[in-house]
């Protein structure tokens, strides 16, 4: 059953399934930003296919680490609609703090 209280999650996991599809683009311009800087050494440096090879290599892996972590993260701040009133966390389960007691009791009195 939906709570009429909770429209917030719906909006806040809306926005981080936005952001989070645009992850994959991550490390297409990690590996041509590394491939052009390639370019550009080997063209100053006379060494042709090695420091561009070399800085796509370095590029790929950097850019697949940064992905996960930022999948990871944004993945850890999606709020189920059950989830636990005491606990708290980054994200709008800030606003829940005015919105509703931690404890039933303390809406009575």
């Amino acid at each position: 059953m939906k709570s009429p209280g909770r429209w917030w999650i719906r909006a806040w996991n809306l926005a981080l399934a936005g952001a989070l599809s645009q992850i994959g683009f991550i490390p297409v311009v990690f590996v041509v930003g590394a491939m052009l800087c390639g370019l550009w050494l080997d063209l100053r440096l006379g060494t042709r296919p090695v420091l561009t090879a070399a800085c796509m290599i370095a590029g790929a892996t950097l850019g697949l680490v940064v992905m996960v972590r930022t999948a990871m993260t944004a993945a850890s701040r999606f709020r189920m609609e059950g989830m636990q009133p005491g606990r708290r966390g980054p994200g709008p389960a800030r606003l829940r703090q005015e919105d509703e007691p931690d404890d039933p009791g303390e809406a009575a009195g």
